[in-house]
């Protein structure tokens, strides 16, 4: 007897390696180098370590999509193609509550094919998915399946709000990669999966691509080097905190905007409703004079700035109030003015 999924993929009009030999060119490898110092009793310690994830090119002009936790705290970033090509890419826009990055890179291998964002909000339990990425750091393999349910997160900050749950193989390093439907279009990024194992089971999620849209293009917001996470009231009773809502720094890039003007980022690991919390940052009570609990009017103010300007963030350092002024820098790439085809 047939498995579901088996039986999608047998039964699609178009072969799936037709589908492979179409988009294999729009898929890339992430190779990310990361400094960690830590402190024992013998002194400072740095490690040195490259993380491998995956990614996707989704515009003619260099812009790659991703994860956000396989970029947020990367030092340098190496974008590989299937031909071997590879180029220098930077962060110019990240959202770690909807992990989703951003890359900018330096040159494309002249035969790359730009990936086409499909319409996630079409996607019905059932349909045939394939992801592309290097799990394992096996670059270019494909894994299929269908689609499992289309989620939707009631505590938003904590997790992705909208998410597509597939039993399509995801592993460590199908991070950032694409998930495209039966036309070839990408529909999902994949984030992470549910596993006592640690290997797949099954339980894989994406970000959908409609997110992925928006945040990313149609609302970019100006990226300073900072990874924050929004924290609801439910949240911060547990820890205390006399806020209704507040946006938690938990990554600080080095050199970047953010760390110059002296924003801090957490140090402390910890899980918080089954979720990777970074603990320790400051928490930004309000931007630009607006409550943090004001999240649609934030953004709004965000999006409206200009190099040059500047963000203050009111913030709890320690329980104790502060602020800190960062300044847009003139020549920050934000691709606000880069648009997607529809």
């Amino acid at each position: 007897m047939l498995s579901l999924a088996l039986f999608a993929l047998v039964s699609s009009a178009v072969p799936l390696e037709e589908l492979f030999a179409k988009v294999d060119p729009s898929v890339v490898t992430v190779r990310v180098g990361t400094k960690t110092l830590t402190e024992n009793d013998r002194g400072a310690v740095m490690v040195v370590a490259v993380v491998t994830g995956s990614g996707v090119l989704v515009h003619g002009e260099g812009f790659v999509v991703t994860a956000a936790h396989v970029v947020e705290s990367a030092e340098m970033i190496e974008v590989h193609w299937a031909d071997g090509f590879k180029a220098s890419a930077k962060v110019v826009s990240l959202s770690r509550t909807e992990d989703i990055a951003l890359l900018k890179v330096d040159s494309t291998p002249p035969k790359a094919v730009v990936a086409t964002l499909g319409d996630s909000n079409a996607l019905k339990p059932g349909q045939r998915l394939f992801a592309i990425g290097a799990p394992y750091g096996l670059e270019h393999s494909l894994t299929a399946g269908v689609v499992s349910a289309l989620r939707t997160n009631d505590r938003p900050g904590l997790m992705p709000k909208h998410l597509v749950q597939t039993d399509v193989p995801l592993n460590q390093g199908n991070s950032g990669g694409p998930l495209f439907n039966e036309k070839g279009e990408v529909v999902g990024i994949a984030s992470f999966m549910l596993s006592q194992s640690g290997g797949s089971v099954g339980l894989n999620f994406a970000v959908p691509s409609a997110t992925v849209r928006t945040r990313l293009f149609d609302e970019a917001l100006p990226y300073i080097g900072v990874g924050l996470r929004f924290i609801p009231r439910d949240i911060a009773e547990l820890f205390n905190w006399p806020v209704e809502a507040g946006f938690l720094v938990e990554t600080v890039r080095p050199a970047s905007p953010a760390e110059v003007a002296g924003l801090r980022a957490g140090a402390v690991s910890s899980e918080v409703g089954g979720n990777h919390v970074q603990l320790g940052g400051d928490l930004i009570i309000s931007v630009n004079g607006i409550a943090a609990a004001e999240t649609a009017k934030v953004a709004q103010s965000l999006r409206a700035l200009k190099p040059g300007d500047v963000i203050r963030y009111d913030l709890l350092r320690g329980g104790k109030p502060g602020h800190v002024d960062v300044p847009i820098p003139a020549g920050l790439s934000v691709p606000l003015l880069v648009k997607l085809k529809k």
